[in-house]
């Protein structure tokens, strides 16, 4: 029974929970129509959502037809109503999207205003088909052939409500045949059979000439999208680990990504942290095509300084990082030790060094009994520098690594590293190693701040006085 493949599909696709209440966005055509009085009959709490987009003559009639059938079901029932066509002109959107956003607007604040667990709407195994193909022909990736999600959020219109579809897995036929069972006097939607419209043109054209090579065509599609429904949740576990591996800052309206390490990632995951990026910025933003985002990931590729993007973001590519945003920023790297500027500093004991955002460069002179009374995790921890002083001459200077300047770290035996290479193989960002701290003592690196000490200044284990060197981050 149709009944009861809706209801199973709420439990277990939707995540429903017993008793809790739904609103449901009731059209008045077969489809809503057979939603709404399935869920009612099954004892679920309802409240009806009904959306007047005034784009017809009739809607007015329509609203009310869907109120006096609720009010016989006894089903609130609440009607919305805006001006789509001026949303449209306004937000510079076609009628069609202006529509899907000003009933989601309506149908979402009702569902948070009455606590209601979600919004039920009526999407048929036949709109998945039509929106699969829409998005084939635009050029959509897997995200877009994967077709409507069972649960899904409005993240630019309500982040926090889920659409719920409980009808992926029925067809419009068998919405009819119920509504026909059951006496129920459902509308039909005239622009439906418009073919101005790029789905009705689908549906009523090409669809069908798809069906005369393949009869089978609408299930092929379907059992596709199931197959890359789960590819695509992989995939999207790829995507946020690439991305939070790559992201160094995000605030409002600007996201900083490490060059080196989008390099790394192989093509299609580019791809995919373009996407992600693009969406972090303008949530909700839709029918973004394969070209949009190939073409700034060649730009990122061939060290393009500038490339525009999508809905107005830019993307710049410098000192070793991709910044996307609507307009430039300048980059620093709180969370970093940053020399204020690129000249050179003294640095001698008990007088606190300044660094950039907040930072402090501390230096003291302590007795092996102080330090061996430490805990472990102070001797150890990266912003802490114990050093033999016996060649230390004060003050030492802090300043940023010189072009091809070498030293040598300890645990490479006294071998000699460029600072640049040491750098790479820490993963520190491009941008931030221009300015990175370093300490020395006569010509001689100390400390690359934060990082590892010279070789040639470790401990030997009988100096009575031992250098201490402490990176004091700043207060958040």
């Amino acid at each position: 029974m149709l009944s009861e493949k809706i209801i199973e599909a709420l439990f277990r696709a939707c995540g429903y929970v017993a008793s809790q209440p739904l609103v449901v966005g009731v059209s008045g055509g077969a489809d809503s129509l057979a939603l709404a009085h399935c869920l009612w009959k099954a004892g679920i709490p309802v409240i009806v959502g009904h959306f007047d987009h005034g784009l017809r003559p009739t809607s007015g009639q329509e609203a009310e037809h869907v109120q006096r059938l609720m009010q016989s079901w006894g089903i609130p029932c609440e009607v919305g109503k805006a001006d789509v066509r001026d949303y449209a002109r306004e937000h510079k959107l076609g009628i069609e999207e202006a529509a899907r956003i000003c009933r989601y607007l309506f149908l979402l604040s009702l569902a948070e205003a009455r606590g209601a667990a979600g919004v039920a709407v009526g999407h048929t195994a036949d709109d998945q088909v039509e929106t699969v193909l829409m998005h084939f022909l635009r050029g959509a990736g897997i995200n877009g052939l994967r077709g409507m999600q069972a649960v899904s959020y409005q993240k630019e219109i309500n982040p926090h409500v889920p659409i719920l579809r409980p009808m992926l897995e029925v067809s419009h036929a068998e919405a009819l045949a119920y509504c026909q069972e059951h006496g129920l006097l459902f509308l039909s939607d005239e622009s439906n059979q418009d073919p101005s419209f790029f789905r009705n043109r689908l549906r009523l054209e090409v669809i069908p000439l798809l069906e005369q090579v393949n009869p089978a065509f609408k299930q092929v599609v379907l059992r596709n999208t199931l197959a890359l429904q789960s590819d695509a949740r992989l995939l999207e576990q790829l995507e946020e680990h690439a991305f939070e591996a790559c992201l160094r800052r995000k605030q409002e309206k600007f996201l900083l990504l490490d060059q080196d390490s989008f390099l790394s990632l192989e093509e299609g995951l580019q791809r995919r942290v373009l996407m992600h990026a693009l969406n972090e910025l303008v949530p909700g933003l839709r029918n973004i095509g394969y070209e949009a985002i190939e073409r700034v990931r060649k730009a990122i590729l061939n060290g393009q300084n500038q490339v525009d993007f999508l809905a107005k973001v830019k993307v710049w590519v410098d000192h070793g990082t991709i910044q996307l945003g609507y307009h430039r920023t300048s980059v620093d790297f709180p969370d970093f030790p940053q020399l204020p500027s690129e000249k050179s500093y003294a640095l001698d004991l008990g007088e606190p060094l300044p660094l950039a955002n907040g930072w402090f460069l501390e230096a003291e002179l302590v007795s092996r009994r102080e330090y061996e009374s430490l805990p472990i995790e102070v001797q150890q921890d990266r912003q802490h520098a114990w050093l033999n002083p016996a060649d230390l001459v004060l003050p030492m200077e802090v300043r940023a690594m010189r072009p091809g300047e070498r030293w040598a770290p300890l645990g490479l035996q006294g071998k000699h590293q460029k600072l640049s290479d040491f750098f790479i193989n820490e993963k520190i960002p491009q941008g931030a190693r221009a300015k990175w701290p370093l300490v020395l003592s006569e010509g001689s690196v100390l400390w690359v701040c934060g990082l590892r000490i010279s070789q040639a200044w470790r401990l030997i284990g009988d100096e009575p006085e031992i250098l201490h060197l402490h990176l004091v981050p700043p207060k958040r």
